[in-house]
């Protein structure tokens, strides 16, 4: 599968270029600056551009079989661009001119989803997001809301609290529905939204997932 990879330089996205491309897959990493990629294979093409650009990005998803978005957002308060959201309009036009359909993207529970059980961790993120991080959370939702609009085969893994500890390749999924450890490595997170590219499971879902 031909998979270009948004973010690829950052704390999950690098992840998600390593597991990508042990999966057989040709990646190709879209960057703010090229030089942060310090991964070297055969299967992987650089490209440096602005996420906002509609024209880099219609060129970038030429010949993609899917994408996979790993792009932060600011957790400032002060925060006011928006700039993820810019970037997932941008990206859904780039997918929708080169006919490319599968998208993983990221997000928190305090996304709500219709499958979602009353529990600590689908009710708590929410309420947290609101009084610490309102600008992020409200940039969430509204990046939630431009993918369920849209045409494509999306899915939306949400999890709570992302750490730099080591891949256990053991995730937990559910909808507060599953006893689960919020905290989960950075990297089994990136090599589940890969896990996601051969998957229809939760396709126009939002999985939650932990360890």
């Amino acid at each position: 599968m031909n998979v270009i990879i948004f973010g690829a330089t950052g704390g999950i996205g690098k992840w998600a270029v390593k597991h990508a491309l042990q999966s057989g897959h040709h990646v190709t990493a879209y960057v703010r600056n090229a030089q942060k990629i310090t991964e070297t294979n055969q299967n992987l093409t650089v490209i440096q551009g602005n996420i906002c650009d509609q024209q880099e990005m219609t060129t970038a998803l030429s010949g993609q079989d899917a994408a996979v978005w790993c792009v932060g957002i600011p957790m400032k308060k002060s925060y006011q661009k928006m700039e993820s959201l810019e970037g997932h309009k941008t990206l859904i036009k780039a997918m929708e001119a080169n006919q490319v359909k599968r998208l993983v993207d990221w997000g928190t529970p305090s996304v709500h989803f219709e499958q979602d059980k009353k529990s600590l961790i689908t009710v708590v993120p929410g309420i947290m997001a609101g009084l610490l991080f309102p600008q992020a959370r409200k940039e969430m939702l509204a990046i939630a809301k431009v993918l369920r609009e849209s045409n494509l085969d999306w899915t939306l893994v949400r999890f709570t609290a992302p750490k730099n500890t080591c891949y256990t390749g053991n995730v937990k999924v559910g909808f507060g529905d599953t006893k689960m450890n919020v905290s989960i490595s950075r990297e089994d997170i990136g090599a589940f939204m890969i896990k996601m590219l051969d998957s229809d499971t939760y396709i126009h879902s939002m999985p939650i997932i932990g360890s």
